[in-house]
């Protein structure tokens, strides 16, 4: 190891001595198609990159879309976490860059319907990495299914990703009007992905921030846009993230775009309980369901 490297390394050392609240951010979409998981994905990577301890969690239960966008293949699930047959540090699973990831599985019972023991069990497990990570990640699932509410509305920070699609406009509007009325949302931040260009990104945020305004009681701000790029699609489909398989694609600027206002603009409201704030939410609600 260089002396350059050492040095970096001792230095963010002493930055996590004075560590800032755990920030936890989770990701929808209106509707599936609009690369919501490719975009958490990579953003995981990108700020594990940058230096800090990310866990990713695929809430998209039964999909487990996000190892697929790692090229991982892990022995156990969440599943197994919540039956018992595997602990936490069983069921975590190295990804790119240091990013740590809770996998869904397939076939995984609904967090709504876990009985008294499940709870405790997911509880202890993730009580006990609070001071393990700086960020973490749920990718929701699409829509405004409940647990979509459920994972959305225990994160501190929404991420919301949507595309030019007409139906993509309409349907993240849904999914703000139920985030905001049924879960307490109201902040979001939004990357405009799939655009042809800055203009119509902006333009696509401009009438979706309108609409919420006037309608709503939410906040939006735009993190970001992200282009189309053909090697999205070829990233999927050799199973590695875009910023490895195409560091210097558009894309990959794109993330690195958003990544850089997500780590340097602050966060939209005081963060506070971290991970066991998170899922006694999630536990709570899910009873009161």
């Amino acid at each position: 190891m260089t002396d350059q490297a050492r040095g970096l390394r001792e230095l963010m050392k002493e930055q996590r001595k004075a560590k800032a609240p755990l920030r936890v951010i989770g990701v929808a979409s209106g509707k599936g198609g609009v690369g919501k998981t490719n975009v958490a994905s990579n953003l995981a990577a990108l700020v594990a990159r940058a230096g800090h301890r990310v866990l990713i969690i695929d809430g998209d239960l039964g999909l487990a879309n996000v190892e697929i966008v790692y090229g991982l293949k892990p022995r156990f699930h969440l599943g197994h976490l919540l039956s018992g047959e595997a602990d936490i540090k069983d069921v975590l699973v190295d990804g790119p860059h240091g990013v740590r990831l809770l996998p869904a599985g397939n076939g995984v019972q609904a967090l709504s319907r876990l009985d008294e023991s499940q709870q405790l069990r997911l509880l202890t497990a993730l009580d006990a990495l609070e001071d393990e990570f700086d960020f973490v990640f749920l990718d929701a699932g699409a829509g405004i299914g409940d647990n979509v509410l459920f994972f959305i509305g225990a994160a501190q920070e929404a991420l919301l990703v949507v595309s030019p699609e007409p139906t993509s406009l309409t349907d993240a509007y849904a999914t703000v009007k139920v985030l905001c009325q049924s879960a307490g949302v109201r902040h979001f931040d939004v990357v405009v992905n799939q655009a042809p260009s800055e203009a119509i990104a902006r333009d696509i945020f401009d009438r979706l921030l309108a609409v919420a305004s006037r309608f709503l009681d939410a906040r939006m701000r735009m993190l970001g846009w992200v282009p189309r790029d053909e090697n999205v699609h070829r990233a999927v489909m050799a199973q590695r993230p875009l910023i490895d398989a195409f560091p210097t694609s558009p894309a990959t600027r794109a993330l690195n775009a958003v990544v850089d206002n997500l780590l340097h603009e602050p966060p939209p409201a005081q963060l506070d309980g971290g991970l066991k704030l998170l899922w006694n939410r999630l536990l709570r609600d899910s009873k009161a369901a």
